[in-house]
């Protein structure tokens, strides 16, 4: 067996001793240590009874259930020593083999035998039993041993004839009922009654680490050498005529062995590089004595796991008595959740502990490698079923009129401690003493918790919350917009981002990334943050951050919600406004509103080519997706090279475009669409108009720089110095960037000529204005390449100064990188490159799992998809957002974006968007026809006949199933029957809703009896049950009356 550097620990066998014992291996030393008060992680009492020491290198062990004080260890060299643990004087007797050879398992049974396992030997026995009560007569009163007359004792039992024990325990139930574990042969079950009977033997190699499940000892467990798997064997199984089909098909089709009742080839998880370890790979494997099914594996480099076997479901017709029984893995669970194999604190020794209630959480004692002592608690699961009625999902309570939402289901005061009582019990014991005088008494403390008692509201608290107010531009903000904005601002002045959370599934930069930035800082150069990175630290301000108050929590938690309400949909100019507190989304929808202007009356159609929505990417490469049929015209053939070019030649013409005046390229109509889409919904007047909206306290020269930025990209340099001339009044700063543009536009003198005169260096940009260090990079160097690779600016700028400075090798190089790069990171600014493509898709992808927006992905993809794309996560995502809205019992909003993106989805004026199943079917409760008012009839009916075919002939005789004529159900209140007119005459009473309910019938989904709607109303009004005499149903019954049903 293996041999941790810190020794060995068990519990007591004896459930009513309550002590364990440690064998320290570096000094070979026994000392038994009695618990005296809490047992719990992190405090844990406990004092040393009594102390043996210098016995010879141990190779195995066990300690008698039925004496306290006796231990019986097992050496190399052949004898088995039985130390007596409980004077505190070393003593010890000495059982020795005819053939001396290593000791492998030792055993005590619950009677008066010690059964020893040795290693193979020719022409002798390995298992030896000894009968205890013959050797010694220990008495508790009287210190040490008495006569030693060991050397005279034979065992009663030699069994295993030339062959390697490596594993050997007693059955409680039957204490001469003995298992044994053959090395590379099987396991054997013996029963010492009767010599005669021949052994049971399961062939396998799981022949060690052999474990008994107490509470259930039909079960017993092993584990291999070499394999990281435990096997669980059920003793019943003897024959195939005595075993249940269902064992016999698993046996024979599952690759079962015959006797096992589990198969589990990954019980531990498996290092790679460790796996040439000496020792074996599962160290021991133990069975809680308190709870069935309960087993434990410890693995060599400290992984402790626990899994909770529970017996397969079987019909009640194919259950044989005396048969072997399935297992199943309910769960498992990872005790110690902050093990490494490197730490000295990893575990390697443990037992269960022996508790007094089955109530008390399963816990084990661990040893670890420092030599410290530990209890581990399985994770509780008791109130499980609680949590199942808590409103965890959507909707959550207080959405609606802001109330706190952050509790548990607030249940009736009578039903308080009944519901609550799983958790009210473990709250209770969960800091009590166990042990010693001072031991809690387990019932009287579950009695006093199941007391009647008020339930407690507000349960559920945030211990990280601040109680900084929040600022007036979140309380006072008339939009959804305005309250992000002013919850960010909070976050900036009062939050930290999460440690746990600030990396989360963000794009971490590889080494050829990082290298020219840091490059640039070792030369001095100023490092700016990229566009995407300075979007997702916006983001991360209110995703990433603990301490918000529960009135912030309340609209961070719903925002999709919020929008949604907002009529966050298709109207993108809407869709701008509601999302302007994010830039880089609001950009997005103007992209697309340009993009849905230009597709409008077939404006992106031509020569039987549709390229709406398509980005600057697909149009270069000649891309039209994976469903390149849905953007051709009926009988188009996919277009040539040459067929594309003439395309979209005829669209620019259309649109009025200007002749290429960039960079030489073999196409030239490509580069002018492509220049044209880059720019789709960007204008100067709403970049100015975004600008006065801007608060005077935050306004800067970045309006200006942008603007002059755009007039360069353009290639007017004049409008880009009028510009900053007009500027400069304002902004000092901006006149000596004027000078030097203007010695640029001179024309006589060029850049490198004009950064000597005026001392012009790059370095000296703005580390915050990306627009002025494209300025100023522009003066310095004149390399537009830098200026496209420059990620601080959008994505759009740069794609436009490529589209018209760069030639179309280094174009096409430069686009595929872009494209792959948003891919990765998830950025939407990527749209501008592919469009609502194939590609952005896996865009959206990477965002979503960064920033959980469905919405924003749904809303955006609905455009094409299913019209152009066909692709399962657009339907995912659809029908996601779809479950959120009816979740929120946003009907309303759910139906406007089905009817809308169904529109969105037509080909042809056909909706590409299938339309839902049917949701309201009619059928007869007596003969269960299912029936539609379609298939009444054989054609449509004439003028006279236009009436409801339910009805029968008269009038009077009211609804009824044209299948079998049955009508429906009496009313339990009139006794009349429902759909036919009623005698006391509703239809002549003046109050209309009395008119309108006595013609709807109620049914109670419960009792299934059936009330006019009226009648309902007013015997609820004062009942809860059911008004039909003996019918115990509780109608009317509200488990939470606080919450408005109506």
């Amino acid at each position: 067996m293996d041999r941790p550097e810190p020794g060995l620990i068990k519990w007591s066998p004896n459930a009513t001793y309550d002590s364990f014992l440690h064998i320290n291996l570096q000094h070979r030393v026994v000392q038994i240590y009695e618990p005296t008060g809490h047992a719990q992680r992190g405090k844990f009492d406990f004092q040393k009874l009594s102390k043996h020491d210098d016995f010879p290198p141990l190779t195995t062990y066990d300690w008698s259930p039925t004496i306290p004080g006796l231990v019986a260890v097992g050496t190399s060299n052949g004898v088995v020593n039985l130390l007596r643990v409980d004077d505190n004087l070393n003593h010890y007797l000495e059982l020795k083999l005819r053939n001396p050879r290593v000791c492998q398992a030792v055993a005590f049974n619950t009677g008066n035998l010690l059964a020893v396992g040795l290693e193979r030997v020719r022409n002798d026995q390995c298992l030896h039993i000894w009968d205890v009560n013959r050797i010694c007569h220990m008495d508790s009163t009287t210190p040490g041993f008495p006569v030693d007359d060991s050397t005279l004792i034979e065992p009663i039992h030699r069994l295993e004839p030339s062959v390697a024990v490596s594993s050997v325990k007693f059955f409680e139930d039957n204490n001469q009922l003995l298992a044994v574990a053959i090395k590379n042969s099987g396991i054997r079950i013996y029963d010492l009654r009767d010599p005669h009977v021949p052994a049971i033997t399961n062939q396998t190699k799981c022949n060690n680490n052999l474990a008994i499940d107490y509470a259930d000892q039909n079960y017993f467990a092993s584990s291999a050498l070499d394999q990281p798997g435990v096997m669980v064997w059920d003793r019943r199984a003897i024959s195939r005529t005595s075993s249940s089909p269902v064992y016999l098909d698993a046996v024979d089709t599952d690759d079962l062995p015959w006797g096992a009742a589990l198969r589990l080839d990954r019980a531990i998880d498996v290092q790679a590089d460790r796996d040439e370890d000496k020792h074996s790979l599962i160290r021991s494997v133990r069975y809680c004595r308190d709870h069935r099914g309960l087993l434990a594996v410890l693995s060599r480099t400290g992984q402790l796991k626990i899994m909770d076997t529970h017996k397969e479901f079987t019909t009640p017709d194919m259950e044989y008595q005396g048969s072997p029984e399935l297992l199943q893995v309910r769960r498992s669970y990872e005790l110690d959740h902050s093990y490494d194999p490197k730490k000295s604190d990893r575990i390697v020794s443990f037992d269960w502990i022996t508790l007094d209630s089955p109530v008390l959480t399963p816990r084990v004692v661990v040893l670890r490698a420092n030599g410290a002592f530990d209890i581990l608690e399985k994770p509780s699961y008791t109130s499980e079923h609680v949590y199942k009625m808590v409103p965890w999902q959507p909707p959550y309570r207080g959405d609606e009129d802001g109330s706190n939402y952050h509790d548990f289901m607030q249940l009736e005061g009578p039903q308080y401690s009944e519901m609550m009582g799983s958790i009210l019990i473990e709250n209770a014991l969960s800091d009590i003493p166990l042990f010693g005088e001072e031991k809690a008494d387990i019932e009287t403390i579950i009695e006093k918790a199941l007391q009647p008692r008020s339930p407690e509201h507000a349960c559920v608290e945030d211990a990280e919350a601040i109680t900084a107010p929040l600022p007036r531009l979140f309380t006072h903000g008339a939009t959804m917009a305005d309250k992000l904005r002013g919850l960010r601002n909070y976050s900036k002045q009062h939050l930290k981002v999460s440690k746990s959370k600030a990396g989360y599934g963000q794009h971490h930069p590889s080494r050829k990334e990082i290298a020219p930035k840091t490059e640039g800082v070792a030369a001095g150069k100023a490092v700016t943050r990229s566009n995407r990175h300075s979007h997702e630290k916006l983001l991360s301000l209110s995703l990433d951050t603990k301490g918000f108050p529960k009135e912030a929590q309340l609209v961070l938690d719903h925002v999709a919600l919020l929008r949604a309400k907002d009529k966050y949909l298709f109207d993108f100019a809407a869709n701008r406004d509601i999302v302007s507190d994010d830039p880089w989304l609001r950009d997005m929808w103007d992209w697309i509103a340009g993009a849905a202007q230009d597709a409008a009356d077939e404006g992106m159609v031509a020569l039987g080519l549709d390229l709406s929505y398509m980005g600057v990417h697909a149009i270069w490469a000649n891309d039209l997706g994976r469903q390149a049929a849905s953007r051709l015209g009926e009988g188009i053939v996919p277009p040539d090279a040459a067929t594309f070019e003439s395309c979209i030649e005829t669209i620019n013409q259309r649109s009025g475009l200007p002749r290429w005046d960039g960079a030489m390229t073999a196409w030239p109509a490509h580069r002018r669409a492509c220049s044209r889409i880059a720019l789709w919904g960007r204008s100067s007047q709403t970049d100015f108009n975004d600008y006065v909206k801007t608060p005077a306290s935050e306004r800067n020269s970045s309006w200006y720089t942008m603007t002059t930025a755009h007039a360069l990209f353009m290639g007017d340099t004049k409008q880009a110095v009028q510009t900053l001339k007009a500027a400069s009044t304002e902004y000092p700063e901006l006149l000596f960037v004027s000078l030097a543009l203007q010695l640029i536009g001179r024309g006589d003198v060029d850049a490198h000529q004009a950064k000597e005169q005026l001392d012009f260096d790059s370095a000296v940009a703005s580390k915050t204005d990306p627009y002025l260090r494209a300025i100023s990079s522009l003066i310095a160097t004149n390399d537009w390449e830098s200026i496209a690779n420059q990620e601080s600016l959008p994505l759009r700028e740069r794609t436009f100064i490529a589209f018209r400075y760069f030639n179309d090798e280094r174009l096409t190089a430069w686009l595929d990188r872009q494209v792959a790069k948003a891919i990765h990171t998830g950025d939407i600014e990527g749209i501008v490159l592919t469009g609502i493509t194939d590609n952005l898709i896996d865009i959206f992808a990477k965002y979503v799992e960064k920033f959980h927006d469905v919405q924003t992905a749904t809303l955006v993809l609905s455009i094409c998809a299913p019209r152009y794309i066909d692709d399962y996560r657009c339907l995912a995502w659809r029908n996601a957002y779809r479950a959120y809205l009816q979740r929120y019992k946003a009907f309303y909003q759910r139906t406007k974006f089905e009817v809308e993106s169904t529109k969105k989805s037509k080909r042809g004026d056909l909706p590409t968007v299938k339309p839902p199943s049917r949701q309201i079917a009619l059928r007869c409760i007596y003969c269960d026809a299912e029936y539609e008012l379609s298939k009444t009839g054989s054609g449509p009916p004439s003028a006279g006949e236009r009436r409801n075919p339910l009805m029968t002939t008269s009038i009077n005789a009211g609804v009824s199933c044209p299948t079998c004529g049955r009508h429906l159900p009496r009313c339990v209140i009139c006794l009349e029957v429902v759909g036919i007119p009623r005698s006391d005459r509703p239809e002549s009473a003046t109050d209309l809703e009395k008119k309108v309910a006595a013609r709807f019938p109620t049914f109670c989904l419960k009792c299934e009896h059936v009330l006019h709607l009226d009648h309902a109303r007013q015997w609820f009004t004062r009942h809860v049950e059911c008004p039909v005499p003996e019918c115990r149903c509780r109608c009317n019954f509200r488990a939470n009356p606080e919450l408005n049903y109506h």
